[in-house]
C-alpha cells in the first residue's frame, strides 16, 4: 500500500462537510476539533479535512470551513496540531464549487466558466471575467500557503466532481471564446502551477472515477492525468459522481452498484503511473481489500464509514467488531442540508459529547427493540447500568428490518447485524417476548424505558372493509403478484411500498392528497425512487379515496368525484402513529418511566437514534 504522507497506515479519511465550523466566518469550532479527534484516535493514517473554500463566492454550505483572518489560521494550526497528537497526518483539501456554489453560503449569484444551471440547486451561474479567474487561481495557492505554514502534512486540490476546475476542463461546460475557453484546461493547470510552487509539501487531486455524465470526455481524462504527471502532484484521490448532474453517485448512495467503480479504477490504473487511493462503499464486502491486493489501488479512502464509527480503522487492524456504514445519507447528507451537524443513523454520537461510562448498582428495562431501544439500552449500560431488553418480535430492529426491504436498501441489514451484535455485547436481548402492563409492575427495575415503536395509520373510508397497511408490503411483497394495486398515501411508506411491488408484475396507482409525494426522503434516495417508478405507477396527488363499493374505488379531487376503477389489492399507507399504549398504562405507576423514539414521535431512524441519546444523558448511571 501506498503511504503518500508518510502516515502510520494508508487508511485515508475523505473531506466529508461536517456543517460544524462557525455560520458565515467558517472559523473552526472546538466540537469540530472534538470530532476530528475521535477519527484521529480510531487510527486512521490521514485525514483529509472537508473543504475549505478559497474564495467565498466559492462557498457551498454556510458552515463550510474558510481561512480568511489570522485567528481562522491560528485555529487550523490548533487542529492540525490536536490531530498529530494521534500520529495522524492532516491533509487541506482546497475548492471553488463554480456553479455548484450555494448563494445562501456565498451571498451572491454561483460564478462559473458558462451561465449555466446547477440541476441539484437549479441556480444558474454567472459568467466569471478573466480578472475574478486569475484571482480564484491566486486564492487556491494562497490558502496552500496557510496549510503548510499550520503544519499541514499535504494539500488537496479539488479537481473533479463537477466543481469549477471540472467545468473548466468540460467542453459541454466551458463554452468561452477567451484564453481558458482556447484552452479548456488552462485553468487547473495554473492551479496546478502555482499551488506546486508555491509548497513545500505533497501536493494530491481529488477527481472523479467518472462523474457519469457527458461533461469530459475521455480525451479530456487523458490530458488531465497527463496534466498531473507533469506537475509531479504526489498521488490522485478518487471520488464518483458530479455535484450537480449526478448527486446519486457523488454522494455514493447504497444503492448504486460498486462493478462499475471498479471497472472504472482498472481502467485508470492502466492510464497513470502516479498512486491511486479511492473512496466509494470501500466497506462493503472488504471491498478494500480485493482492490489493494490485485493492485488496482494503493490506499483506501473512507468518509461515511468513519462517521459511523470512528474506530473503524483500528477495529479492523485488530480484528475487533465493527458497524458498518449502510450509505443511507439520512445523517451526512439531510442533517448537513438542513444546516446540523454531521451525525448517522448508526452512531448519534458522531459530533456530539460521548455519553460517559461509569459504574452502576442500578437496573433499567427496555421494552422495545428497535433503534430508539437498542441505543438506549447500549448507552445506560455504558453508564454502568444492567440493562434487559425486551422484543417481541423474532429479531429486533423495529422498522429497520423493513427499511432493507427496499430495492438498492439493502446495505441497511449490514450496520443492523451488526448494531445488534454489538449491542448483545452490552445487555440481554430477549425476544419474541411480549410484555404487557402486569409483568412490568411484576418486576422491579429502576428505570423502565418504553421503546414501543409505531403503528400504521388506519382511518375509515366509507365502504372499504379490506385492505393491507404498507407495513405489510415491506413484510411480505411476494405474496402480491401480478395484481391491480392501489396504494392510498404516496409519503415515504407509500411511494416505497410501490417501488417493492413494481418487481412483481403488478400495475400500481398511488392516491395522495397533497400536492407533493415522497416527503420527509433525502433528496437523493427521493430522486432514485422517482427515477425507478416514472412511467411505471399512476401518481394521483391533490386527490382522496372518498369511498369503496365492493372493489371499485371512488375518489375526490377539484374536478368532483369519479371511479377510479376495480382494484385486486388495497394497500392503507398514509402514515404512522405512535404506539404508546403501554406507556399510558403504566404512567404513573412506575417511579421512573420513560418514552423513546417513535413511541413518544414518529420520525426516521435518523431521530429515533438521536431521541435515545438524549434520553439516556439524563438518565442517571
Amino acid at each position: 500500500m501506498s503511504n503518500l504522507f508518510n502516515a502510520k497506515n494508508s487508511f485515508y479519511m475523505s473531506p466529508v462537510k461536517t456543517a460544524m465550523a462557525e455560520p458565515g466566518t467558517g472559523k473552526i469550532t472546538l466540537p469540530q476539533i472534538q470530532y476530528y479527534e475521535k477519527r484521529a484516535q480510531g487510527g486512521v493514517g490521514t485525514i483529509i479535512l472537508e473543504p475549505v473554500a478559497v474564495t467565498t463566492s466559492g462557498k457551498e454550505h454556510p458552515k463550510q470551513m474558510m481561512l480568511e483572518d489570522s485567528q481562522s489560521v491560528e485555529l487550523l494550526k490548533n487542529l492540525v496540531d490536536s490531530l498529530k497528537k494521534s500520529g495522524t497526518r492532516v491533509v487541506v483539501h482546497l475548492n471553488h464549487a463554480g456553479r455548484a456554489a450555494n448563494p445562501a453560503a456565498s451571498g451572491g449569484k454561483p460564478l462559473a466558466p458558462a451561465s449555466l444551471p446547477c440541476p441539484m440547486s437549479g441556480q444558474t451561474a454567472e459568467i466569471l471575467d478573466i480578472a475574478q479567474i486569475r484571482e480564484i487561481e491566486d486564492a487556491f495557492a494562497a490558502k496552500a500557503v496557510i496549510a503548510q505554514n499550520a503544519g499541514a502534512d499535504g494539500v488537496e486540490l479539488q479537481m473533479g466532481h463537477g466543481y469549477l476546475a471540472a467545468q473548466f476542463m468540460s467542453g459541454k461546460l466551458n463554452n468561452r471564446t477567451d484564453e481558458y475557453g482556447k484552452n479548456h484546461f488552462l485553468f487547473a493547470e495554473n492551479v496546478l502551477k502555482k499551488v506546486t510552487s508555491a509548497v513545500q509539501i505533497p501536493v494530491i487531486a481529488r477527481i472523479s472515477g467518472a462523474e457519469f455524465t457527458e461533461n469530459l470526455t475521455d480525451e479530456d481524462e487523458t490530458e488531465m492525468l497527463d496534466l498531473f504527471q507533469k506537475y509531479a502532484i504526489a498521488g490522485i484521490h478518487v471520488g464518483w459522481g458530479n455535484a450537480c448532474e449526478t448527486p446519486a453517485w457523488y454522494y455514493n448512495h447504497m444503492a448504486l452498484p460498486l462493478e462499475k467503480m471498479d471497472e472504472k479504477l482498472v481502467i485508470l490504473r492502466q492510464k497513470t503511473r502516479l498512486p491511486i487511493i479511492a473512496a466509494g462503499r470501500m466497506q462493503t464486502n472488504d471491498r478494500y481489500k480485493t482492490l489493494l491486493e490485485n493492485g488496482t489501488i494503493d490506499g483506501v479512502v473512507m468518509g461515511r464509514q468513519l462517521i459511523t464509527d470512528p474506530d473503524y480503522v483500528n477495529k479492523i487492524l485488530d480484528k475487533q467488531k465493527t458497524i458498518r456504514c449502510a450509505g443511507c445519507l439520512q445523517g451526512c447528507l439531510t442533517s448537513v442540508k438542513a444546516g446540523k451537524p454531521v451525525t448517522c443513523i448508526a452512531n448519534p454520537e458522531a459530533s456530539r459529547d460521548l455519553i460517559p461510562t461509569g459504574k452502576s448498582s442500578r437496573t433499567a428495562m427496555v421494552i422495545g427493540g428497535g433503534p430508539a431501544g437498542i441505543y438506549t439500552g447500549i448507552y445506560l449500560a455504558r453508564k454502568g447500568l444492567k440493562v434487559t431488553l425486551f422484543e417481541k418480535e423474532k429479531n429486533p430492529g423495529g422498522q429497520w428490518n423493513l427499511a432493507y426491504k427496499v430495492p438498492g436498501k439493502g446495505t441497511m441489514k449490514n450496520t443492523l447485524d451488526d448494531l445488534v451484535t454489538i449491542a448483545e455485547d452490552f445487555m440481554e436481548i430477549k425476544t419474541g417476548v411480549h410484555v404487557d402492563e402486569k409483568y412490568v409492575l411484576s418486576q422491579n427495575y429502576d428505570e423502565v424505558v418504553v421503546a414501543t415503536g409505531a403503528l400504521p395509520v388506519e382511518i375509515p373510508i366509507p365502504g372499504l372493509t379490506q385492505y393491507i397497511t404498507g407495513f405489510d408490503v415491506y413484510k411480505n411483497p411476494e405474496s402480491i403478484k401480478n395484481k391491480n394495486v392501489l396504494i392510498i398515501g404516496g409519503g415515504m411508506i407509500g411511494m416505497e411500498a410501490a417501488e417493492i411491488l413494481l418487481p412483481h408484475g403488478n400495475q400500481i396507482t398511488v392516491v395522495e392528497m397533497l400536492e407533493e409525494i415522497s416527503r420527509g426522503m433525502d433528496p437523493v434516495s427521493r430522486g432514485l425512487l422517482m427515477k425507478a417508478i416514472t412511467g411505471k405507477v399512476n401518481i394521483l396527488t391533490r386527490t382522496k379515496v372518498s369511498r369503496t363499493s365492493d372493489s371499485e374505488v371512488f375518489i375526490q379531487n377539484e374536478s368532483g368525484e369519479s371511479s377510479l376503477g376495480k382494484f385486486d389489492v388495497i394497500v392503507m399507507a398514509i402514515g404512522t402513529r405512535p404506539e404508546n399504549s403501554l406507556y399510558e398504562k403504566l404512567n404513573g405507576k412506575v417511579k421512573n418511566l420513560h418514552i423513546v423514539g417513535d413511541a413518544e414521535k414518529t420520525a426516521q431512524i435518523m431521530e429515533a437514534s438521536v431521541a435515545a441519546y438524549s434520553l439516556s444523558g439524563k438518565i442517571a448511571g
